[in-house]
Formats: structure tokens, sequence, C-alpha cells
């Protein structure tokens, strides 16, 4: 009995001097330093650090944390980029005619970041338009670059052209996993101002890329659903059947290079 009251005796005494370490501050000894146990934080800590909950949780990643007042003021509205763009710009036309703005388009098919960063032409068409609002299409020629970081600097001079600008940056909608090119745009963009297509289903054209004209028009729509978390919220008010087909004034580029 002595020996089992001897061994109690030991085990309370260690549990003692744990407990003094968790509560106190670093404990100093001539040449001993104690540091603080994280049992205390461990006990009284918040529910969220416990379960691994951070503040840039990912829904914060796209979207601002609260609903943004949207602008009421009609929009010059420009939509640029890669052959995703034609079918986007259709169903953004119809937006565009139920919510009292107006829309121009440009499709560059085969263009990317570099050739729409190394030329003049969305200064050219920003000025001629008098946009206020912009929305993006570029990415999906880059989906499989073995060094999407290469691509940063052209992201970069893209949205410095934009200059103050609200926009969306669509993001490409993918058809296989990506090296990187997402989440490098995400990371470019003004906060809430990207929108990550990837993970979405569509339906697709018989290349198995492009996304099908009804596909595209389910696209904007989710887009659209989305912008009341954006940075910048505009009137998005979804067309009535009464609509009807509306033009999106779309100019067609061919890229010479990439």
């Amino acid at each position: 009995m002595k020996h089992y009251a001897s061994l109690w005796l030991i085990v309370a005494s260690a549990l003692a001097i744990f407990i003094v370490i968790s509560f106190c501050d670093d404990i100093v000894l001539g040449d001993w330093h104690v540091k603080k146990a994280p049992f205390e934080d461990a006990i009284f800590a918040d529910n969220d650090s416990v379960s691994g909950i951070a503040d840039n949780s990912p829904m914060e990643n796209d979207s601002v944390a609260v609903e943004m007042q949207t602008d009421s003021v009609p929009k010059s509205i420009l939509i640029f980029g890669d052959s995703m763009t034609f079918n986007l710009a259709l169903r953004l036309a119809q937006y565009a005619k139920q919510n009292g703005h107006k829309i121009h388009s440009v499709n560059w098919d085969s263009s990317n970041t570099k050739i729409w960063a190394e030329s003049d032409t969305l200064l050219h068409f920003i000025k001629s338009y008098d946009a206020d609002f912009i929305f993006i299409s570029l990415g999906s020629n880059e989906l499989y670059f073995k060094k999407p970081e290469s691509r940063l600097p052209y992201i970069k001079r893209v949205l410095e052209m934009i200059d103050t600008i609200p926009y969306i940056w669509i993001g490409p909608p993918n058809w296989q996993e990506d090296s990187g090119i997402n989440d490098l745009l995400e990371r470019t963009c003004r906060r809430g101002s990207f929108f990550r297509t990837d993970g979405m289903k569509l339906a697709r054209k018989k290349d198995n890329i492009h996304p099908t004209r009804q596909a595209s028009a389910l696209w904007v729509d989710s887009i659209m659903r989305w912008m009341p978390r954006s940075a910048h919220p505009i009137l998005a008010e979804y067309p009535s059947d009464s609509t009807g087909k509306a033009n999106p004034n779309i100019v067609f580029l061919k890229a010479l290079n990439k």
C-alpha cells in the first residue's frame, strides 16, 4: 500500500507542476527557461480556433464578406477576352437590356493575357466605349502553362489598364485540372472581383472545351447571382421573357501570336 501511495504522490505532484506551467507565464529558474504550455489556450480558445476555421475562409477568397450596396446607375459595360467571350456576351446583353445598361463586346480568338497586355487594344476600347464596368474572359488559353506564374506581369498589366474601373474577371471554364492559373488570377485580382468558374458543370460543344450557348447563358446567370457579393455590385435583375434577343455589339479580332 505504501508503494501505491508513493506512486500516487508522484503523479499528483507532476500534475500540479504541469498545471502551474500551463496557467503561468514563462518561468525562469537560473539557466532554465520553462515555456508556458498551450493547455490554457486549448481550454479557453474560441470555437472557431479549435475547429480550425480561419478568418480567411474559402468563401471570402472570391467574394466580399458581406453584400455591398448595389450601384443603381446604369453602366457602359465592356466584356473582352478570348473565344469564350461571344456566348457570354450574348447572355450579358440580355441582362444589360433588362437593367438599362449599354454593352460592348470584343472577342479575340486564341488570345491570352500576354496578347492583351502587349497591345493598346484594351485601352482603345475602354476609351471608345467610355466603359465604366468591365468583364474579363481570359485564362482558358493558359490553363496548361507549366509555369503559370510567368503570366503574372501580363495579368498585372491588364489590370493596370483597367485602372480604377470596377471589373469582374471571369475565370476559365476548366475542362480539365489547370496548373495554377486560377489560383494566380484569384490572388492577383481585387478582392471580390474574381469569379471562379472552375468546378461548374457546363455542357460542352463537340471540342469538349467551349461551353454551349445554353450552358454559357447559365454560366452568366451564376455570375449575376453572385454579383451582390462582388466588390462592386451593379443592377443585375434576371431578364424577363419579354426581353427577347439583345445586341451584344460585338467586335471580332484574330490573335496573330501568343
